[in-house]
C-alpha cells in the first residue's frame, strides 16, 4: 500500500526511465516503487531472495524463500493515464507462491491470499463465479502482441478471434495481476493470455489469489507456472476443461 501511494503521487506525471525494448519501457514510478518495496523486505527478511521486474534481469529461480515483485503491473496504462494498474508482491517457497498481495490504488482494493487460508479483498472473503459454460462467460484477455514473429502472431490472432465467437463477453485491461484478481472475486469468469510474453512477476501473487478463491490456473502449455515466459489460463474451475479444449 505504501508503494501504491508512491504511484498515486506520480500518476499522470511519469517519465520513461528505461527503454527495455522497442515496445517496452519502465517509468520513474516503476523504479521508485520497486526500490521502496525491496528496501522494506530487506529490512525484515535480509536472508531471502528477491526477484523484481526492474532489477533482476539475470535471476535464476531460487530454491530458497523468494519475494517476487512487480512494482507496477500495467505500466503503459499508468503512463498514459488509464486506471488499470496495480502493485503485485508474492512470497514463494521452493518456487510455489505461499503469500500473494495485489493492491489497486485507484480503487483502493487490496487483494490477498495465504496458502490454505483463502482469498480476500480488503479483508473480506472472495470466491470465484459459478458460471458453467463459456458461452455464458465474461473472460478477460491479454491480446496478441504485434511484435511477436509473423507466423506466431497470425496464430495468436486466429485464436483470439475464435474466442470472440465462442465466449459471451471479452474484455482486455492489460494488467495481468489485476485481471487475475477479477477472476478471484467473480467479476470475470476466466482469463486468457494470448500475449506469450507474461512474466512470473506478473502472476505470482494473482495465481495464488485465484487458487485460494476456488479457481484454477495453469500455463496454457498445462505445466505449472514457470520462469521466465508464461501464457496463463485462469478460470473459476468450472470452465477450465472447456477452455483447455477450446485452446
Amino acid at each position: 500500500m505504501a508503494a501504491g501511494e508512491i504511484l498515486l503521487q506520480k500518476f499522470g506525471k511519469t517519465k520513461i526511465a528505461v527503454q527495455k525494448g522497442a515496445h517496452d519501457f519502465a517509468t520513474d514510478a516503476d523504479i521508485a516503487s520497486e526500490k521502496m518495496i525491496i528496501a522494506a523486505i530487506r529490512k525484515k527478511f535480509p536472508e531471502h531472495d528477491i526477484l523484481a521486474e526492474e532489477s533482476s534481469k539475470n535471476y535464476q529461480p531460487s530454491t530458497k524463500n523468494c519475494w517476487v515483485i512487480d512494482p507496477l503491473d500495467g505500466t503503459k496504462n499508468f503512463h498514459f493515464g488509464l486506471p488499470n494498474w496495480c502493485v503485485s508482491i508474492a512470497l514463494q517457497e521452493k518456487g510455489k507462491s505461499v503469500i500473494g498481495v495485489v493492491y489497486a490504488p485507484i480503487t483502493r482494493q487490496l487483494f490477498s491470499a495465504r496458502l490454505g487460508g483463502g482469498a480476500k479483498v480488503n479483508g473480506q472473503k472472495i470466491t470465484v463465479s459459478a458460471t458453467q459454460k463459456i458461452s455464458d462467460a465474461l473472460i478477460v484477455v491479454e491480446i496478441p502482441r504485434r511484435h511477436t514473429s509473423g507466423k506466431r502472431f497470425k496464430q495468436d490472432v486466429a485464436a483470439f478471434t475464435k474466442s470472440l465467437e465462442k465466449i459471451r463477453r471479452v474484455r482486455a485491461f492489460a494488467s495481468a495481476a489485476y485481471d487475475l484478481c477479477l477472476v478471484a472475486r467473480g467479476a470475470a469468469d476466466g482469463y486468457l493470455d494470448f500475449s506469450r510474453n507474461t512474466k512470473i512477476w506478473d502472476v505470482a501473487a494473482g495465481e495464488l489469489i485465484v487458487r485460494e478463491a476456488g479457481g484454477k490456473i495453469s500455463d496454457m502449455t498445462l505445466a505449472y507456472l514457470k520462469f521466465p515466459d508464461i501464457s496463463v489460463l485462469a478460470t473459476n474451475a468450472n470452465l477450465h476443461a472447456q477452455l483447455k479444449a477450446f485452446l
